[in-house]
């Protein structure tokens, strides 16, 4: 027997109740399993250094050199699954001997970890006593106790720890770049000088910066105590990060020369050690307390850009000085997310503050004149003609600060699209595309025009470009793929986009895939889609909907109109 052994963590995850799920819905449990897999699981062990070892279908066994590691990757993939998936995963990690025999694998790491997972809640992550033992402080703080339990075929009882969020929230859809906050530590700058005073003045440097980080979204920043303590050490930060358990850290130095400041930063991937943004900032002395925003904002955007949004966090965020405006944009992005009154009605006021904070901010104008033509599509203003003008004066305004902005056309356009001018709103688009061919969502919204207008071929390979520019792409680009494949009658692959856009906003997809299994005779599954469209929006009417919708041909609105009936929606 040719066996290779060796000390490992392993991790085993299992996806809770999979055979009765499949039962009820296979094709939505398999989408759901695909989307778990894909966009959560394994970018996660592959992010903390695990290796999968072995894959049983829904589950899962991945072998860790280090115990943090394999524990840290438990509680960022259940915290993620548990906010964005439809599915609910067990999780069991134990340190021991795991051994290799060709295709198969066993040993003692092996065999407990798979039965941690299968006594651990749904949610949950169980681990050892002796994994309780190995990880450091920080980490072994969030466990509580389990008891002494007897596994199967272990002779002894086990000592056993559970973690479990605090609150855990019931499953639901969301997208994986707002899953999560990062925690990030601010570590003294050094001061590139042996005057004391220059000195005391790099500290409130690095306190005034770990402050104004503190404003940020999605980022939660380290207390002062807790990275002074590497004040005039020489640190390595990937110790730095494992022993204050952070995502990234900011490091830097501050050069004072008479009336002039240079200030130097690094912003660093705990885990890797690799850099993922640096930079110098040189300054009046007099001018030094705007460098800590610009910092700031700069290390807000790299975050948005390598670890969150992509490269449209760029397009949605650049262009302004002021951290509050830029903060306000930012959430008037994210209030958009959610198509209700409600939601737009909150993003309008974070756009208008933005604009207000800093009127040579073009980013938000375009923000308020997107949100002026959802607001006039859906209904959501008494007066559509006014939010259409307010839409075309807002990308009026934009192209005065900046001439070269992309999205000021595409609002344009699509406030042409919403007027039934779908040949001027496309080539508003194509206008923007070509000032800024990178630009998803500008490309996102041809696709939808497109279709509207009947060219379907184009609108499905526009939306195929916009998804392969964004990766970390929102969930309706997935529905304007669906869109587009379900008029040119691909149904299966229609569905598969519109699930996925159901996964990814809670409460949207449904309507598309009533009309797909209408027109598909599978009237039951149409039915079974409606009722779901109900129970978000339990006000809906066909005829509401019906001045919603784009279409260059009545004949295609009328058809959709009669599978919506079909589908028993109220007219």
């Amino acid at each position: 027997m040719n066996l290779t052994r060796k000390l490992a963590a392993v991790l085993a995850a299992d996806v809770v109740n999979y055979s009765g799920q499949m039962k009820s819905d296979e094709v939505g449990t398999l989408t759901a399993l695909r989307f778990l897999r894909k966009d959560i699981f394994e970018p996660l062990v592959s992010e903390h250094r695990g290796n999968v070892i072995k894959r049983m279908g829904d589950g899962w066994l991945v072998e860790f050199a280090s115990v943090s590691d394999a524990v840290r990757c438990a509680f960022d993939i259940q915290t993620a699954a548990l906010r964005q998936s439809a599915l609910q995963l067990r999780i069991g990690v134990h340190l021991g001997d795991i051994a290799f025999e060709e295709d198969d694998l066993f040993g003692d790491g092996v065999n407990l970890a798979a039965r941690l997972q299968a006594l651990a809640d749904p949610g949950t992550v169980l681990i050892s006593d002796v994994v309780q033992r190995s990880i450091d402080e920080r980490l072994s703080e969030v466990f509580r106790t389990a008891g002494d339990q007897k596994l199967k075929n272990v002779q002894a009882p086990v000592s056993v720890f559970q973690w479990a969020p605090p609150e855990a929230p019931p499953p639901r859809v969301a997208p994986q770049s707002h899953s999560q906050s990062l925690l990030i530590g601010v570590l003294p700058f050094d001061s590139l000088s042996s005057d004391p005073d220059q000195e005391f003045f790099a500290d409130g440097i690095t306190e005034e910066i770990i402050t104004t980080l503190s404003k940020l979204p999605n980022l939660l920043v380290v207390a002062r105590n807790s990275t002074f303590v590497y004040k005039g050490r020489s640190v390595d930060i990937k110790q730095v990060g494992l022993e204050q358990g952070l995502d990234l850290v900011l490091e830097g130095s501050v050069r004072q020369n008479r009336d002039r400041v240079r200030i130097t930063a690094q912003l660093i991937d705990a885990k890797t050690g690799l850099h993922l943004w640096a930079d110098r900032f040189d300054r009046l002395i007099e001018d030094v307390f705007e460098v800590q925003d610009e910092i700031a904002l700069r290390i807000a955007t790299e975050l948005q850009v390598e670890l969150l949004e992509g490269e449209m966090a760029r397009f949605r965020g650049s262009g302004t000085k002021n951290l509050e405006a830029w903060s306000s944009q930012l959430k008037a992005i994210e209030s958009c997310r959610k198509v209700t009154k409600e939601s737009f009605g909150e993003a309008r006021r974070e756009a208008e503050r933005a604009i207000a904070l800093d009127p040579t901010y073009s980013a938000p104008l375009c923000t308020l004149g997107f949100i002026c033509t959802v607001e006039a599509r859906h209904g959501f203003s008494e007066d559509r003609e006014a939010a259409l003008a307010q839409a075309r004066e807002c990308a009026r305004r934009a192209l005065e600060i900046d001439s070269y902005n992309p999205e000021a056309h595409a609002v344009d356009g699509f406030a042409d699209a919403i007027n039934g001018n779908l040949d001027d709103a496309i080539t508003k688009f194509d206008r923007a595309l070509a000032l800024n061919p990178n630009h998803a969502d500008v490309a996102a919204r041809l696709s939808l025009t497109l279709a509207f207008n009947g060219q379907i071929a184009d609108a499905i390979r526009v939306a195929q470009q916009a998804i392969t520019l964004n990766p970390h792409y929102p969930g309706w680009y997935a529905g304007v793929l669906g869109f587009a494949k379900r008029l040119d009658g691909k149904y299966e692959e229609a569905i598969e986009a519109l699930r996925e856009y159901s996964e990814m906003v809670e409460g949207f997809g449904h309507l598309d895939l009533a009309i797909v299994y209408s027109e598909m005779g599978e009237i039951e599954a149409a039915r079974k889609a409606a009722q779901t469209v109900l129970k978000f929006r339990p006000d809906f009417r066909i005829s509401t909907w019906k001045k919603t919708q784009l279409y260059s041909s009545q004949q295609r609105l009328e058809q959709d109109c009669e599978c919506l009936r079909k589908a028993g929606l109220p007219d």
